[in-house]
């Protein structure tokens, strides 16, 4: 009983590593585009909705180190969708106030990233490196009243720093080439004139990848 139960113990194992191996990671050059939301957060902010789309697309080359572990190195855009806020019923003396403002961040991304091969085609994925920011700013305000006449102002500030970036992903290779991964990625920006001085805007980004590699 012993030898059946260690015949098919074995017999498992290596029907688990062939089908493993049917979709590892292979050294070469990848490019995969990100769709999700977006979710903005800075302290002491007016904004009331800090929820948005975001998309993104990355290349770069991965080289297998030791099996089942490959690092590589990956450049990239992202567009991280905006925060704003709406106040159409403020008051000053005899006016009604429209306010509305947003805030629109994006990023160049220059890193490295690193791939974990797991049984059955799953894998996971980490990211990590440098996002180089840019980030739009604006205030409108339509005065109306009355007795006098539609009155606006308008605020544009732009402005561009360097933080940092980092994501975790949990995914499925169907093949050598396609790939499909649940990913939170984490970008730090700095905003110029959202709160009267410049501090971090942390933005998370929770989304599907998907990725193609030429091997």
């Amino acid at each position: 009983m012993q030898k059946v139960l260690l015949s098919a113990a074995v017999a498992a194992t290596l029907s688990l590593a062939s089908f493993a191996a049917a979709a590892v990671t292979q050294q070469g050059a990848f490019i995969n585009v990100t769709g999700g939301q977006s979710r903005y957060d800075i302290s002491h902010s007016h904004f009331s909705d800090k929820t948005d789309s975001a998309a993104g697309i990355q290349a770069g080359y991965r080289w297998v180190v030791d099996r089942p572990f490959a690092i590589g190195v990956e450049v990239g855009y992202a567009n991280l969708g905006n925060m704003t806020a709406h106040e159409p019923s403020l008051t000053s003396g005899i006016y009604s106030v429209d306010y509305r403002a947003k805030f629109k961040g994006e990023v160049l991304t220059v890193g490295a990233n690193g791939k974990w091969d797991l049984p059955h085609g799953f894998t996971i994925t980490a990211r990590a490196g440098v996002a180089h920011s840019r980030s739009k700013y604006n205030e409108d305000y339509i005065y109306t009243s009355p007795v006098a006449t539609t009155q606006e102002y308008h605020t544009r500030n732009q402005s561009t720093d360097n933080g940092i970036y980092g994501g975790l992903g949990f995914g499925y290779d169907f093949n050598e080439n396609i790939g499909l991964t649940l990913v939170y990625d984490h970008y730090a920006l700095k905003a110029q004139d959202v709160t009267g001085d410049k501090r971090t805007v942390n933005v998370g980004v929770t989304g599907l990848n998907l990725e193609y590699r030429f091997w």
